[in-house]
């Protein structure tokens, strides 16, 4: 996930995706750890090295999106702060449109596959 090269990136990202479905007994630590390699691809969050490939972008949101179908006790907390680091990722004052897309693609997978917990969110997305 960490590559410079598109393929690896999206073959981590493939593997993330399929493991995230394997119960096991640490599930929610691998929860927290995919969560955050795939914030690394993600430049909606502050993150120094963000993905700049616009497909990579759609497959980790999507991942993303069903870490918190399936995230299990952490689900809440985990949409709670990928919906507010989306939301100032679109409100920010700076035009950077790799950012806005980020959000935005985020958004659409948490609402997809979270709608409960995205619910309460709704307010500020429509701001």
């Amino acid at each position: 996930v960490k590559s410079e090269e598109p393929h690896e990136r999206m073959g981590g990202i493939l593997a993330m995706d399929g493991l995230i479905d394997v119960e096991c007994e640490e599930s929610s630590a691998f929860i927290t750890r995919f969560a955050n390699y795939l914030r690394l691809l993600l430049p909606c969050n502050d993150v120094a090295t963000p993905c700049n490939d616009v497909a990579t972008m759609i497959m980790a949101s999507k991942v993303l999106g069903h870490l918190a179908m399936v995230g299990g006790s952490l689900t809440a907390d985990f949409v709670e702060f990928e919906v507010k680091e989306a939301l100032e990722g679109l409100n920010s004052e700076k035009r950077d449109e790799q950012k806005r897309l980020a959000s935005v693609l985020v958004l659409k997978e948490l609402a997809t596959n979270a709608p409960t917990l995205f619910y309460m969110h709704v307010p500020a997305f429509l701001k």
